[in-house]
């Protein structure tokens, strides 16, 4: 079995000068993080297959003997190197995956750079950022809870509008430790914002015995019930306790003028707007020359080469929850 990669860095120009037109190098980046698979058994015979670089697929043609006659017969058996992966159904070269999924995870991503580059389809590119958007989507499913005992988090919920010829409104809530700066967001598609609603996010998402810090907003009045330390400050009067210089929302706020210079681009409707966040995370997430291994690690993750689909369930953040495979339809 292959050594997996333990966390390679690359920039977004050395992904494009390492990978754009090397299909030999990319294959190789994709196997190392488990994208696609180092070596495949056959079932029939039950020894390691062959590998075709050629073609990208697998096969056995051992020859063994017929029982009670003279003759051998060749093994058939053979496999896609993309069965059951990220990659699987896919004509794209591996060359041309990962150069997308660099753009996809750059701040500046459009359509219109991957077709003129890659010279995809427009359906391609569309398809494709689905896909993505997949695999982000399930990495914030199964993230761990942020804050702990004694670890403080700011929490808010802040309104984006999208204005045109019908002006759309989409609240999404949020909390980010103050120290590592991991954050969660969440869409709150039905726009309630009572403690009916944000109460159980709050609990899914920040730990009990976390120190919480957050407006004056009724619906976390009872946060002190429910095994936090709450902190409050009231912006009428002041952004900053001036009692309790530890009293303030600034790094919330500061995450949403992030997340605000960021949707400025028009075209996002609101049900894409999840994964529009899941990105966001995402990227907020890990660092720049990272990104792109830690994509491919949860890619594999979600699409192992074996082809058996990802335990799902929705008992709890840390455990992967099923999801329906994103819209093709342009976000």
């Amino acid at each position: 079995m292959a050594t997996l990669c333990s966390g390679c860095s690359n920039t977004y120009f050395d992904t494009i000068q390492v990978y754009l037109r090397d299909d030999a190098a990319a294959t190789k980046f994709l196997k190392l993080h488990g994208v696609l698979p180092n070596d495949v058994q056959c079932p029939n015979c039950k020894l390691p297959c062959t590998y075709r670089a050629s073609k990208h697929s697998w096969y056995c043609g051992r020859w063994k003997k017929i029982a009670k006659t003279k003759r051998s017969k060749q093994c058939p058996y053979t496999r896609s190197d993309y069965k059951g992966t990220f990659l699987e159904g896919t004509h794209l070269k591996p060359s041309q995956v990962i150069s997308f999924v660099n753009h996809w995870l750059h701040k500046q991503w459009n359509h219109h750079t991957v077709i003129k580059i890659l010279n995809f389809a427009p359906t391609t590119s569309v398809d494709w950022r689905s896909f993505c958007a997949e695999v982000t989507e399930r990495w914030l499913e199964n993230q761990e809870p942020i804050g702990g005992e004694g670890i403080e988090v700011e929490i808010d919920e802040t309104l984006f509008i999208k204005r045109g010829r019908f002006t759309k409104q989409l609240w999404v809530f949020g909390g980010i430790e103050r120290l590592t700066k991991k954050c969660f967001l969440v869409p709150l598609l039905n726009k309630d914002r009572s403690a009916r609603t944000l109460v159980p996010i709050i609990k899914k998402f920040i730990k009990p015995g976390s120190v919480v810090y957050s407006d004056s907003w009724r619906a976390y009045k009872q946060l002190c019930d429910q095994g936090y330390s709450h902190f409050v400050i009231n912006h009428k009067d002041h952004f900053v306790d001036p009692n309790n210089p530890k009293v303030h929302t600034q790094n919330i706020e500061r995450l949403w003028l992030d997340l605000k210079q960021w949707s400025k681009r028009p075209g996002i409707r609101q049900k894409f707007y999840k994964q529009y966040l899941a990105r966001y995370i995402f990227l907020h997430t890990y660092e720049e020359e990272k990104v792109l291994h830690h994509f491919f690690v949860e890619a594999a993750r979600v699409y192992p080469p074996s082809g058996v689909p990802a335990t799902s369930s929705t008992s709890s953040p840390e455990q992967s929850t099923s999801s329906t495979q994103a819209s093709t339809s342009s976000a």
